[in-house]
């Protein structure tokens, strides 16, 4: 059993479905570490296939170089667990394509490079009431730098408090310089948050990682 060692910890993350907006860097380490940590529901949404600079930076291997991202990190989730429900969404993430499942419990991780597409995403998912997911965790990571922001019940008007445009940030993509322990930390990050919210434990609302200092800057936790 995939949860065994850590069950007193936590064992429920089955009862939610986990939504991941760009399945690279962030997204592929989330959904992996998300796996090993007894999730089964994920829907996956990308328009990238792997290519050669992924494998330094995401979880794919050699052998996933020329697949559609959607589909090669769906074959190493069921790798790590055979019974995982997956669906995957090969294209531009709109209105079409978020299928939220209302009979359970949403949690939308934000993976995608530029900011713009994170905005775009964000109004999707909150611009209906019904379909809203429990929260939104958005990871934004660069070489050496790494922030996240969580909402819990979110809304657009709260999203755009923490967002600034491409223009305003750097001029490279999210995660166009990624290392790989940054993405891997990237993803133990979003999985302790996520931890914290389904055990109802307080959690930090903003937090930002700089690993040539290892300084930690964290909000105030929220119970």
């Amino acid at each position: 059993m995939i949860i065994e060692r850590f069950k007193d910890i936590f064992d429920n993350m089955h009862d939610y479905s986990f939504h991941i907006l760009g399945c690279g860097a962030i997204g592929s380490s989330v959904a992996t570490q998300l796996v090993r940590s007894g999730a089964e529901r994920f829907i996956l949404y990308d328009m990238d296939t792997v290519d050669v600079e992924n494998i330094g930076v995401s979880q794919y291997l050699e052998e996933d170089i020329g697949k559609d991202k959607v589909y090669a990190l769906a074959e190493q989730l069921k790798s790590i667990n055979v019974h995982a429900n997956i669906t995957t969404y090969y294209g531009r993430f709109d209105y079409d394509a978020y299928s939220p499942d209302l009979q359970n419990k949403d949690i939308v991780i934000l993976g995608f490079d530029s900011m713009s597409s994170r905005l775009e995403a964000v109004e999707i998912v909150c611009n209906d009431a019904s379909a809203r997911p429990l929260f939104i965790i958005d990871g934004r990571m660069g070489a050496e730098h790494y922030q996240q922001y969580t909402f819990r019940k979110p809304t657009i008007r709260e999203y755009k408090g923490t967002w600034y445009s491409d223009e305003k940030g750097s001029t490279e993509p999210c995660n166009a310089k990624a290392t790989s322990y940054c993405s891997n930390m990237s993803g133990s990050f979003i999985v302790n948050t996520i931890r914290k919210l389904i055990t109802n434990q307080p959690y930090h609302k903003e937090l930002s990682f700089h690993f040539p200092t290892m300084n930690l800057d964290k909000s105030k936790m929220i119970a």
